[in-house]
Protein backbone atom coordinates (compact mmCIF):
# COMPACT_ATOMS: atom_id res chain seq x y z
CA UNK A 1 0.00 0.00 0.00
CA UNK A 2 1.17 3.66 -0.82
CA UNK A 3 2.18 5.63 2.06
CA UNK A 4 -0.64 8.54 2.89
CA UNK A 5 2.14 11.15 3.42
CA UNK A 6 5.82 11.48 1.66
CA UNK A 7 8.42 13.47 1.85
CA UNK A 8 11.30 13.51 -0.98
CA UNK A 9 14.24 14.92 -0.21
CA UNK A 10 12.89 18.33 1.40
CA UNK A 11 14.38 21.67 1.95
CA UNK A 12 13.88 24.73 3.81
CA UNK A 13 16.25 27.66 4.51
CA UNK A 14 15.25 30.75 6.14
CA UNK A 15 17.36 33.62 5.61
CA UNK A 16 18.91 36.09 7.89
CA UNK A 17 19.71 39.76 7.49
CA UNK A 18 21.67 41.80 9.56
CA UNK A 19 19.93 45.39 11.06
CA UNK A 20 20.31 47.18 7.54
CA UNK A 21 18.69 44.00 5.61
CA UNK A 22 21.99 42.70 4.26
CA UNK A 23 22.10 38.77 3.89
CA UNK A 24 24.22 37.03 6.30
CA UNK A 25 23.80 33.57 5.25
CA UNK A 26 20.52 30.91 6.12
CA UNK A 27 19.51 28.72 8.31
CA UNK A 28 19.39 25.14 6.64
CA UNK A 29 16.02 24.37 9.01
CA UNK A 30 15.19 21.26 7.40
CA UNK A 31 17.92 19.91 5.14
CA UNK A 32 16.82 16.69 2.82
CA UNK A 33 15.10 14.79 4.92
CA UNK A 34 12.94 12.28 2.98
CA UNK A 35 10.09 10.17 5.14
CA UNK A 36 6.70 8.30 4.62
CA UNK A 37 3.52 8.11 6.81
CA UNK A 38 1.33 5.30 5.98
CA UNK A 39 -1.88 5.24 6.60
CA UNK A 40 -3.47 4.70 10.15
CA UNK A 41 0.03 5.01 11.09
CA UNK A 42 1.24 7.26 14.40
CA UNK A 43 4.82 8.43 13.62
CA UNK A 44 6.69 10.95 16.10
CA UNK A 45 9.27 13.06 15.23
CA UNK A 46 11.80 14.33 18.29
CA UNK A 47 14.42 16.04 18.28
CA UNK A 48 16.29 18.96 20.37
CA UNK A 49 14.43 22.62 19.92
CA UNK A 50 15.84 24.26 17.07
CA UNK A 51 16.17 20.87 15.13
CA UNK A 52 13.90 21.98 12.40
CA UNK A 53 10.69 19.32 13.67
CA UNK A 54 8.10 21.84 13.48
CA UNK A 55 9.22 23.54 10.08
CA UNK A 56 8.99 19.88 8.76
CA UNK A 57 5.59 19.15 10.01
CA UNK A 58 4.73 22.97 8.74
CA UNK A 59 6.32 21.93 5.32
CA UNK A 60 4.26 18.84 5.19
CA UNK A 61 0.82 20.64 5.16
CA UNK A 62 2.55 23.35 2.85
CA UNK A 63 1.52 26.20 5.03
CA UNK A 64 4.73 27.18 4.22
CA UNK A 65 6.49 26.70 1.10
CA UNK A 66 9.95 24.22 0.92
CA UNK A 67 12.83 25.32 -0.99
CA UNK A 68 12.99 21.57 -3.00
CA UNK A 69 12.11 18.54 -2.49
CA UNK A 70 8.40 16.71 -2.93
CA UNK A 71 5.72 16.40 -0.61
CA UNK A 72 3.05 13.80 -1.46
CA UNK A 73 -0.02 13.23 -0.33
CA UNK A 74 -2.19 9.99 -1.94
CA UNK A 75 -0.08 10.29 -4.54
CA UNK A 76 -0.52 13.86 -5.26
CA UNK A 77 1.95 15.95 -5.33
CA UNK A 78 0.90 19.13 -3.24
CA UNK A 79 3.60 21.61 -4.86
CA UNK A 80 1.87 21.15 -7.76
CA UNK A 81 -1.71 22.38 -6.56
CA UNK A 82 -3.49 25.54 -7.44
CA UNK A 83 -4.79 27.93 -4.56
CA UNK A 84 -7.82 26.34 -5.14
CA UNK A 85 -7.03 23.00 -5.45
CA UNK A 86 -4.62 22.82 -2.15
CA UNK A 87 -7.96 24.68 -0.22
CA UNK A 88 -9.67 21.68 -0.85
CA UNK A 89 -7.62 19.41 -0.13
CA UNK A 90 -6.93 21.05 3.30
CA UNK A 91 -10.07 19.47 4.66
CA UNK A 92 -7.98 16.16 4.47
CA UNK A 93 -5.12 17.81 6.48
CA UNK A 94 -5.04 19.32 9.60
CA UNK A 95 -2.47 20.90 12.44
CA UNK A 96 -2.88 20.90 16.14
CA UNK A 97 -1.18 23.94 17.63
CA UNK A 98 0.77 23.62 20.45
CA UNK A 99 -0.13 26.71 22.50
CA UNK A 100 -4.13 26.49 23.49
CA UNK A 101 -3.78 30.25 24.47
CA UNK A 102 -2.87 31.31 21.04
CA UNK A 103 -4.72 28.96 18.66
CA UNK A 104 -7.93 30.06 19.45
CA UNK A 105 -9.37 33.51 18.03
CA UNK A 106 -10.26 35.56 21.10
CA UNK A 107 -12.69 37.66 19.13
CA UNK A 108 -14.84 34.32 18.05
CA UNK A 109 -16.95 32.29 20.41
CA UNK A 110 -16.14 28.13 20.57
CA UNK A 111 -18.99 27.59 18.34
CA UNK A 112 -17.77 29.91 15.31
CA UNK A 113 -14.18 28.25 15.73
CA UNK A 114 -15.32 25.21 15.31
CA UNK A 115 -17.56 25.79 12.88
CA UNK A 116 -15.76 27.80 10.57
CA UNK A 117 -13.79 25.02 8.53
CA UNK A 118 -17.27 22.86 8.16
CA UNK A 119 -18.51 25.77 6.47
CA UNK A 120 -14.93 26.67 4.94
CA UNK A 121 -15.32 22.55 3.65
CA UNK A 122 -19.14 22.35 3.42
CA UNK A 123 -18.74 19.10 5.18
CA UNK A 124 -22.59 19.95 6.38
CA UNK A 125 -25.28 21.32 5.07
CA UNK A 126 -25.93 24.99 5.95
CA UNK A 127 -27.67 25.14 9.13
CA UNK A 128 -26.35 21.89 11.00
CA UNK A 129 -23.07 23.16 12.05
CA UNK A 130 -24.12 23.83 15.67
CA UNK A 131 -25.51 20.15 15.75
CA UNK A 132 -21.71 19.17 15.08
CA UNK A 133 -20.25 21.15 16.91
CA UNK A 134 -21.93 20.01 20.04
CA UNK A 135 -21.53 16.38 18.88
CA UNK A 136 -17.70 17.46 18.91
CA UNK A 137 -17.59 19.29 21.88
CA UNK A 138 -19.04 16.36 23.92
CA UNK A 139 -16.86 13.57 22.21
CA UNK A 140 -13.70 15.55 23.56
CA UNK A 141 -15.04 15.82 26.89
CA UNK A 142 -16.92 19.02 26.97
CA UNK A 143 -20.46 20.22 27.01
CA UNK A 144 -22.49 21.23 24.29
CA UNK A 145 -23.33 24.36 26.30
CA UNK A 146 -19.33 25.61 25.86
CA UNK A 147 -20.20 26.51 22.41
CA UNK A 148 -21.78 29.95 23.41
CA UNK A 149 -18.48 30.68 25.51
CA UNK A 150 -15.17 32.73 25.04
CA UNK A 151 -11.69 31.13 24.71
CA UNK A 152 -10.84 32.87 27.75
CA UNK A 153 -13.47 31.18 29.64
CA UNK A 154 -11.91 27.55 29.42
CA UNK A 155 -8.63 26.49 31.18
CA UNK A 156 -5.41 25.49 29.41
CA UNK A 157 -6.43 21.92 29.20
CA UNK A 158 -10.10 22.60 27.72
CA UNK A 159 -8.74 24.95 25.55
CA UNK A 160 -6.73 22.13 23.76
CA UNK A 161 -9.45 19.86 23.59
CA UNK A 162 -11.41 22.69 21.81
CA UNK A 163 -8.59 22.75 19.18
CA UNK A 164 -8.34 18.98 18.90
CA UNK A 165 -12.49 19.25 17.57
CA UNK A 166 -11.40 22.26 15.60
CA UNK A 167 -9.09 20.16 13.96
CA UNK A 168 -11.08 17.02 13.63
CA UNK A 169 -14.67 18.11 13.18
CA UNK A 170 -14.18 18.26 9.03
CA UNK A 171 -12.98 14.33 8.61
CA UNK A 172 -9.39 14.83 7.67
CA UNK A 173 -7.31 11.53 6.68
CA UNK A 174 -3.64 13.39 8.37
CA UNK A 175 -3.46 15.28 11.37
CA UNK A 176 0.02 16.80 12.57
CA UNK A 177 -0.08 17.23 16.60
CA UNK A 178 2.94 20.22 17.61
CA UNK A 179 3.46 19.59 20.75
CA UNK A 180 0.21 19.21 21.62
CA UNK A 181 0.31 18.66 25.48
CA UNK A 182 3.74 20.40 26.46
CA UNK A 183 2.45 23.85 27.06
CA UNK A 184 -0.27 21.73 29.80
CA UNK A 185 0.30 20.67 32.96
CA UNK A 186 1.26 16.69 33.46
CA UNK A 187 -2.19 15.17 34.91
CA UNK A 188 -3.89 17.59 32.01
CA UNK A 189 -0.95 16.28 29.58
CA UNK A 190 -2.32 12.36 30.32
CA UNK A 191 -5.87 13.04 29.72
CA UNK A 192 -5.39 15.15 26.96
CA UNK A 193 -3.04 12.25 25.32
CA UNK A 194 -5.74 9.52 26.29
CA UNK A 195 -8.25 11.43 24.49
CA UNK A 196 -5.63 11.70 21.16
CA UNK A 197 -5.28 7.90 21.60
CA UNK A 198 -9.18 6.93 21.44
CA UNK A 199 -9.90 9.50 18.91
CA UNK A 200 -6.80 7.85 16.69
CA UNK A 201 -7.84 4.89 17.59
CA UNK A 202 -11.69 5.11 16.69
CA UNK A 203 -11.76 7.25 13.30
CA UNK A 204 -8.59 5.51 11.75
CA UNK A 205 -6.61 8.55 11.86
CA UNK A 206 -2.92 9.17 10.36
CA UNK A 207 -0.97 11.30 13.44
CA UNK A 208 2.24 12.92 12.88
CA UNK A 209 3.24 13.72 16.87
CA UNK A 210 6.08 16.25 16.98
CA UNK A 211 7.26 15.84 20.08
CA UNK A 212 10.01 16.47 23.02
CA UNK A 213 8.26 14.17 25.55
CA UNK A 214 9.67 10.97 24.77
CA UNK A 215 7.28 9.34 27.34
CA UNK A 216 4.44 10.91 25.43
CA UNK A 217 6.41 9.49 22.48
CA UNK A 218 6.89 5.85 23.48
CA UNK A 219 3.40 5.62 24.88
CA UNK A 220 1.62 6.70 21.70
CA UNK A 221 3.95 6.14 18.66
CA UNK A 222 4.35 3.13 16.16
CA UNK A 223 7.39 4.85 14.61
CA UNK A 224 9.99 7.50 15.55
CA UNK A 225 12.06 9.25 13.53
CA UNK A 226 14.62 11.88 15.72
CA UNK A 227 16.05 14.55 14.07
CA UNK A 228 19.23 16.62 14.52
CA UNK A 229 20.56 19.92 12.97
CA UNK A 230 17.64 19.59 10.23
CA UNK A 231 17.96 15.98 8.90
CA UNK A 232 16.94 12.85 10.12
CA UNK A 233 19.85 10.30 11.91
CA UNK A 234 17.57 7.64 13.42
CA UNK A 235 14.17 5.99 12.26
CA UNK A 236 12.42 2.93 13.19
CA UNK A 237 9.35 1.45 15.34
CA UNK A 238 9.46 2.86 18.68
CA UNK A 239 9.93 -0.55 20.22
CA UNK A 240 13.51 -0.40 18.74
CA UNK A 241 14.75 3.12 18.92
CA UNK A 242 13.57 2.96 22.72
CA UNK A 243 14.94 -0.55 23.44
CA UNK A 244 17.86 -0.38 20.99
CA UNK A 245 19.05 2.48 19.96
CA UNK A 246 21.56 3.14 17.56
CA UNK A 247 22.47 6.02 16.95
CA UNK A 248 25.00 8.10 19.12
CA UNK A 249 22.47 11.24 19.67
CA UNK A 250 19.40 9.10 20.40
CA UNK A 251 21.27 7.41 23.26
CA UNK A 252 22.07 10.61 24.33
CA UNK A 253 18.91 11.85 24.22
CA UNK A 254 17.21 8.60 26.05
CA UNK A 255 19.95 9.60 28.65
CA UNK A 256 18.90 12.73 29.73
CA UNK A 257 15.18 11.74 30.67
CA UNK A 258 15.77 12.12 34.22
CA UNK A 259 14.79 9.46 36.30
CA UNK A 260 15.51 7.06 33.15
CA UNK A 261 18.35 5.19 34.58
CA UNK A 262 19.82 4.86 30.92
CA UNK A 263 23.62 6.22 30.62
CA UNK A 264 25.59 7.22 27.59
CA UNK A 265 29.00 9.21 27.27
CA UNK A 266 28.12 12.96 28.12
CA UNK A 267 27.58 15.31 24.91
CA UNK A 268 30.41 17.69 23.92
CA UNK A 269 30.04 21.24 23.45
CA UNK A 270 27.06 23.33 21.95
CA UNK A 271 24.59 22.55 19.24
CA UNK A 272 26.69 23.87 16.36
CA UNK A 273 24.91 26.80 13.86
CA UNK A 274 22.33 25.61 11.87
CA UNK A 275 23.68 28.08 9.76
CA UNK A 276 27.00 26.59 9.15
CA UNK A 277 26.54 23.00 10.15
CA UNK A 278 29.72 20.84 10.55
CA UNK A 279 31.02 18.66 6.92
CA UNK A 280 30.75 15.18 7.30
CA UNK A 281 28.55 13.98 10.21
CA UNK A 282 26.57 16.59 11.58
CA UNK A 283 26.85 15.34 15.05
CA UNK A 284 30.43 14.35 15.15
CA UNK A 285 31.72 17.32 17.11
CA UNK A 286 29.56 16.22 19.88
CA UNK A 287 29.72 12.27 19.51
CA UNK A 288 32.37 10.28 21.70
CA UNK A 289 32.61 7.75 19.25
CA UNK A 290 33.18 10.11 16.29
CA UNK A 291 36.31 8.54 13.84
CA UNK A 292 38.31 10.12 10.37
CA UNK A 293 35.53 9.35 8.51
CA UNK A 294 32.84 11.09 10.36
CA UNK A 295 34.38 14.51 10.22
CA UNK A 296 34.69 14.16 6.07
CA UNK A 297 32.09 12.22 4.67
CA UNK A 298 28.06 12.47 5.26
CA UNK A 299 26.40 9.20 6.37
CA UNK A 300 23.42 8.17 4.79
CA UNK A 301 20.43 6.70 6.54
CA UNK A 302 20.95 2.69 6.84
CA UNK A 303 19.96 -0.64 8.01
CA UNK A 304 16.56 -1.19 6.43
CA UNK A 305 13.47 -0.33 9.07
CA UNK A 306 15.52 0.59 11.63
CA UNK A 307 18.05 2.92 10.28
CA UNK A 308 20.42 5.14 11.78
CA UNK A 309 22.66 7.98 9.55
CA UNK A 310 26.19 7.03 11.33
CA UNK A 311 28.96 5.58 10.33
CA UNK A 312 30.25 3.42 13.22
CA UNK A 313 26.83 2.38 14.73
CA UNK A 314 27.66 -1.43 13.77
CA UNK A 315 30.70 -1.26 16.02
CA UNK A 316 29.25 0.23 18.99
CA UNK A 317 28.68 -1.65 22.23
CA UNK A 318 25.09 -2.27 23.33
CA UNK A 319 22.73 1.14 24.27
CA UNK A 320 23.05 0.61 28.21
CA UNK A 321 19.41 1.32 28.74
CA UNK A 322 17.77 0.74 32.17
CA UNK A 323 14.50 -0.94 32.82
CA UNK A 324 11.39 1.62 32.04
CA UNK A 325 10.65 3.84 35.33
CA UNK A 326 8.03 6.13 36.50
CA UNK A 327 9.26 8.60 34.77
CA UNK A 328 8.22 7.01 31.38
CA UNK A 329 5.01 4.83 30.43
CA UNK A 330 4.42 3.87 33.57
CA UNK A 331 3.65 7.31 34.47
CA UNK A 332 1.58 8.25 31.80
CA UNK A 333 -0.56 5.09 32.43
CA UNK A 334 -0.92 5.65 36.05
CA UNK A 335 -2.25 9.63 35.57
CA UNK A 336 -4.57 8.43 32.55
CA UNK A 337 -6.23 5.80 35.20
CA UNK A 338 -6.48 8.54 38.15
CA UNK A 339 -7.67 11.23 35.75
CA UNK A 340 -10.18 8.93 33.66
CA UNK A 341 -12.48 10.79 31.40
CA UNK A 342 -15.29 8.61 33.14
CA UNK A 343 -14.73 10.73 36.50
CA UNK A 344 -16.89 13.73 37.29
CA UNK A 345 -15.19 16.79 36.63
CA UNK A 346 -12.26 15.16 34.79
CA UNK A 347 -12.16 17.49 31.41
CA UNK A 348 -9.95 20.28 32.57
Amino acid sequence: MSPLLELRDLRKLFPVRDALGRAQGAVRAVDGVSLSVAQGEVLAIVGESGCGKSTLGRLALRLIEPDAGEVRFGGEDLRGLSAAALRARRRDMQLIFQDPFASLDPRMTVEAAIAEPLRLHKVVPRGQEAARVAEWLERVGLRADHARRWPHEFSGGQRQRIAIARALASGPKLVIGDEPVSALDVSIQAQVVNLLQGLIRDLGLTFVLISHDLAVVRHIADRVAVMYLGRIVELGPASQVFGAPKHPYTRALLAAVPGQGAKAPPLAGDVPSPMAPPTGCRFHTRCTFAEAGCREHDPALRGGSHAAACHVFEQLPPAPLARETETGGDRLRRLQAFFSADKPGAAA
